[in-house]
């Protein structure tokens, strides 16, 4: 294995993320952002090595898939004030439930699961609509270029929005490579370039949430 750009990218997100810790209190869904990016890049190393060794990953990508859309959901949840954010404990149960039983129980192969990935956008999208109608829907005002939870779910929502058609093509990849498999390692490329420009931009919004709660001190002269 070796030290990709994607890695690059992945390994700086995950210090960023570690600065949540540089001013108290830190609220609980940002403390668990290192937890999640330390996991992502343990994912995505097993990913690459057994893709070197030329040995199917997708079934650890699709049970890595529930679990980021329900910490996804857990987030969404920590900063939507209303009722709402009692349910989406609920709904990520049950979403769980319907991913694990639709690929164990129905989609047993090991092909990407675009029905799993295409729910959890799908509520993943509501969820962030909701939180940006309340959001400007207060009364009070508020500089957005201090909340973390307005920089937080935006970079979740650019993520999920785009990244939705990137993986939508893995659905198709399989029956590509058997027909043309130069088609097939070309659209490949393309696809791991698109995705770590993505990736840049995602991270990006997450950074200013994660440092925009540190206030550099002025000097009084």
């Amino acid at each position: 294995m070796k030290f990709s750009v994607s890695d690059f990218i992945q390994l700086s997100i995950f210090l960023i993320s570690l600065s949540v810790f540089a001013k108290k209190p830190v609220p609980f869904y940002l403390r668990l952002f290192p937890i999640y990016f330390f996991l992502l890049m343990i994912v995505d190393k097993i990913i690459e090595y057994t893709t070197d060794l030329r040995i199917h990953n997708n079934i650890l990508l699709n049970i890595w898939g529930p679990i980021e859309f329900s910490f996804y959901f857990f987030v969404l949840g920590q900063v939507i004030t209303s009722k709402l954010n009692k349910r989406i404990l609920y709904t990520i149960a049950a979403f769980l439930i319907f991913a694990f039983i639709n690929l164990f129980f129905f989609q047993r192969n090991d092909l990407f699961n675009p029905v799993n990935f295409t729910v959890g956008t799908v509520i993943t999208v509501i969820f962030c609509i909701y939180y940006f109608f309340e959001l400007f829907q207060k009364t009070e005002a508020q500089s957005l270029t201090r909340l973390p939870s307005f920089w937080i779910v935006s970079a979740i929502l650019f993520n999920v929005v785009l990244i939705f058609p990137i993986f939508a093509l893995f659905s198709f990849m399989d029956s590509i490579s058997k027909a043309n498999r130069k088609t097939s390692m070309i659209i490949f490329n393309n696809i791991v370039a698109i995705f770590n420009i993505i990736s840049v931009l995602t991270y990006m919004l997450y950074s200013i949430g994660f440092l925009c709660r540190i206030r550099t001190s002025k000097s009084t002269l």
